[in-house]
């Protein structure tokens, strides 16, 4: 690869300050012996240090649970009173849910190591005059490096020499054209100085020498990892209602104990009964299977969602989908397929010709325009362009070209090589001769080419400097090349020299397609009663275009610049351009702060903080960076926006489904508390055992649980976004069915004292009767008139689940070894036949309670927004 052997800056070159502070000869280099010394001080060029969670830490988290507590709680009594075997028991329950809580979070936390992939392994560099190939991780700060063609950059730097240098910024700005640096700065505003190009990113073009002015974390690639790291993984909607349940089942336990512990003393109660009655009610109120229950759901689901191409990288984004009420969208990669073609060609006299291009079977391009060949003036603009290129194209049976280059350039030369009868042999036809590179200064790129008619100049650039060089305004294409470009577009103005005459041929429109699915999901999710937002790098004019043309901007809607924002008046924007991401991660947290649900799409590295701190970060395509990915929840594979509706509409079925099962295993725990607790008041022996409680709570119940959990009901999709794990008519249902089969328990209790049958006996007819009105709870949850189930009865899962539960209840009454491990009585036929009459009217009466109880909390509520609105 040649190389300048000499450094020699050019003439009024002026360095900024951080250059000259690097106190570096800018000719020779460092010496070795300084660049081993700053090596030693700064560190390694790491931008992006590998880094993983330590698992002791990851397993120590699972016992923060306030639920978790309340087990250990009554595992610390039961060792106090001496029963050992209760104690086991509690203490197997304790480490299996922490077990649960530790596997999916030791999956989902992986580290985001994928960052320094991006960076380069090796760099030339000049020291002591000399030019060596080291390591990348060995470069220092104040080093001349030399870049070339298809080098991935190791450190940012300032541009002392550039040769036609292009490079590939997406990874940071999310934008797939190269862009062009020089050593002087450019006149115009772009995402990123001119002057200068940064770690991770990729030489699309040309060479250059440049100082390197920052290494490791103090890099734009270093910032980034910096800012995914601050950002942490935010809980998500699931996980904080969960927590939240848990406060409130704290404090159930608290007051309930506070109540009785006194009450039973005061009633003279054996003291060794009231600590094994507090063991019960801990027991109680935990619903020991909701873990097993909810990480069913969220994994069926999950797999449901792969098959749909959806990759759930955490169980509990699955839920957050369902709650999402805003999705914070990118637009390169996302809505737009991240690739630059030929839209149209305006010819010199202002007629635009749309432009396009299809794949042959034979993998080769075909160009036309409205269906026929594009004609004589467009089919030289586009040859002129092409040949006005260093983009490189191969074919592939079936695949398509293969491109190297500058997107641009290659979008041209693929559209020149689909022209009739042209091939992809004008390179043959005009040989080059000579190149003037495109410059930040210049803004147009010349090649000369050999030719039979002669030599042939052909020249592409801005409008500007390409009409200086014909030498005329050419007003009517000026005002189109002029009105596209409000509009977001890349216009490139062409022109050629022909036996001395300089003629202005037209101009080609350059654009990144959007997605044939993207207008089609933008509509999808505002059906589904989502906002979005389009936050992207690009240009505001570009945004505004892909806002309107896919459906997010809407009439009364703002566009805004990221330095511009108002991050506490968001409410009406649905766009924001040249965004940061900085900017990006902090209206991800503005939204957050103002009560939002966010799910952000990306998939670039500048997406990466955003899409970590959002509630459920979305990966968009197979192209997706692997930092966007490993920052990312969820992965659409395909690529296709629609998918992630998909995910959303699952997302409300699971709400929806574990909802109904969480609501069926309160109602358990809390018709347990209620039974414990009346017994510890009017009897003189405690309803039922520790044992038994986890029996049922473990055993006994989890499959109805499991059943309406994963199961799908037939009817229409939820179609509002899910705002609460469980809703005021939730409570008000699950608190009318457990106050019912508490009071069934209580009276099997009642009937049992005055039949005068024993301790043991007394536990069984309780334990029999409360099991079986809670099983058949599950027909009845969520069931919103007093005895049609209509589909519900129709659901095989919960026949079979009923079944299994019913079969575990009797076979500890029943087995000889587990009847005595569990202390009850084998039960008679008379006392089956009790329990069956108590539980065929609880059963009943809970539906009736259920059905008006919530019809009721209904109509308050719609009477209370009527006073409201005053409708």
């Amino acid at each position: 690869m040649p190389y300048p052997r000499k450094v020699t800056l050019p003439p009024r070159l002026t360095l900024p300050a951080n250059v000259v502070a690097t106190e570096t000869d800018m000719e020779r280099g460092l010496s070795e012996v300084e660049a081993a010394r700053r090596l030693a001080t700064s560190g390694p060029n790491e931008p992006a240090p590998v880094s993983a969670p330590s698992w002791p830490r990851v397993l120590s988290r699972q016992f923060a649970s306030k639920l978790i507590w309340i087990l250990a709680i009554a595992t610390v009594a039961s060792l106090i009173r001496g029963a050992w075997l209760n104690a086991g028991a509690i203490g197997v329950t304790v480490i299996v849910s922490a077990g649960f809580g530790f596997f999916n979070e030791w999956r989902s936390e992986r580290a985001i190591s994928a960052l320094a992939r991006l960076t380069a392994r090796r760099a030339e560099v000049v020291r002591d005059g000399k030019h060596l190939e080291i390591a990348a991780r060995d470069v220092v700060e104040g080093d001349i490096m030399v870049i070339d063609d298809g080098d991935v950059i190791a450190a940012d730097g300032r541009i002392l020499l550039s040769n036609g240098l292009l490079v590939n910024e997406s990874i940071l700005t999310g934008e797939p054209g190269a862009v062009s640096k020089s050593t002087m700065p450019d006149e115009v505003e772009t995402a990123t100085p001119a002057t200068m190009v940064f770690a991770g990113t990729t030489v699309a073009g040309g060479s250059a020498t440049l100082v390197v002015t920052a290494t490791g974390q103090g890099t734009q690639l270093g910032s980034i990892y910096g800012a995914v790291q601050r950002a942490g993984r935010m809980p998500t909607p699931l996980e904080q209602r969960l927590e939240l349940l848990g406060n409130r089942l704290i404090i159930v336990f608290v007051v309930v104990c506070a109540v009785l512990i006194p009450v039973g003393l005061l009633r003279g109660r054996d003291p060794g009964l009231v600590i094994e009655v507090v063991v019960s009610l801990g027991i109680g109120a935990v619903p020991e299977g909701l873990p097993a229950v909810a990480t069913a759901a969220l994994a069926i689901a999950v797999r449901e969602l792969s098959r749909r191409g959806v990759l759930v990288r955490r169980l509990n984004a699955v839920e957050s989908l369902g709650s999402t009420t805003i999705i914070v969208t990118d637009k390169t990669g996302t809505l737009t397929e991240n690739r630059m073609v030929v839209r149209s060609v305006v010819l010199a006299g202002g007629e635009e010709c749309p432009i396009t291009v299809t794949i042959n079977a034979d993998g080769s391009p075909r160009t036309e325009s409205n269906g026929k060949d594009p004609g004589q003036a467009a089919t030289a603009v586009l040859q002129t362009a092409a040949l006005c290129s260093d983009a490189r194209i191969a074919f592939a049976d079936g695949s398509g070209p293969r491109s190297f280059g500058d997107p641009s350039e290659v979008a041209m030369v693929v559209a020149a090589s689909g022209l009739p009868d042209e091939g992809s042999g004008l390179t043959t036809l005009f040989p080059r001769t000579a190149t003037i590179p495109f410059t930040t200064a210049t803004r147009m790129m010349v090649t000369t080419h050999d030719s039979v008619d002669g030599e042939l100049i052909a020249v592409k650039g801005a409008f500007e400097q390409v009409s200086a060089w014909v030498g005329d305004k050419h007003e009517p294409l000026r005002l189109k090349v002029h009105e596209l470009g409000m509009q977001g577009y890349r216009v490139l103005a062409v022109a050629h020299e022909r036996g001395g005459t300089r003629e202005m041929l037209g101009a080609v429109v350059l654009e990144d397609p959007i997605r044939e699915d993207a207008s089609e999901a933008v509509a999808a999710c505002r059906t589904a009663g989502l906002r979005l937002m389009l936050v992207t790098g690009d240009q505001l004019a570009t945004a505004i275009t892909v806002a309107r043309d896919t459906g997010i901007m809407q009439e009364g809607d703002r566009a805004v610049l990221g330095s511009e924002i108002d991050f506490a008046a968001l409410r009406d924007v649905a766009v924001v351009a040249r965004a940061s991401h900085q900017q990006k991660e902090r209206i991800v947290a503005a939204l957050q702060e103002q009560g939002e649900v966010v799910a952000m799409t990306g998939d670039g590295v500048n997406d990466a903080a955003a899409l970590r701190a959002s509630h459920v970060g979305v990966a968009v395509g197979p192209a997706a960076t692997d930092v966007a990915v490993e920052a990312a929840d969820v992965v659409l594979s395909r690529g296709h926006l629609m998918t992630l509706v998909l995910g959303i509409e699952e997302g409300r079925q699971v709400a929806k489904s574990l909802r109904e099962a969480i609501v069926y295993l309160l109602t358990a725990s809390f018709a347990t508390v209620v039974v414990i607790g009346a017994g510890l008041v009017i009897s003189d022996t405690a309803p039922l055992g520790p044992l038994q409680i986890l029996w049922l709570n473990i055993v006994v119940h989890i499959f109805p649980a499991l059943a309406l959990a994963v199961s799908r009901e037939d009817g229409p999709e939820a179609s509002a976004p899910t705002r609460s794990l469980l809703p005021g008519d939730a409570w008000i249902e699950l608190a009318t069915r457990a106050g019912v089969a508490g009071a069934a328990g209580i009276a099997m209790l009642l009937l049992a004292g005055h039949l005068g049958l024993d301790a043991m006996q007394t536990q069984t007819s309780v334990y029999i009767t409360l099991a079986t009105v809670l099983v058949i709870q599950c027909f009845l949850i969520g069931v919103r008139s007093p005895w049609a189930q209509g589909p519900r009865l129709r659901r095989m899962e919960l026949w079979a689940a009923a079944g299994t539960s019913f079969a575990l209840l009797l076979a500890a009454a029943y087995l000889p070894g587990l009847r005595g491990a569990l202390d009850l009585a084998r039960p008679t036929l008379a006392d089956l036949g009790r329990c069956a009459a108590t539980v065929f009217v609880a059963a009943n009466v809970a539906q009736v309670a259920a059905v008006i109880a919530t019809w009721a909390w209904r109509n308050r509520l719609a009477d209370m927004e009527r006073e409201v609105t005053g409708r």
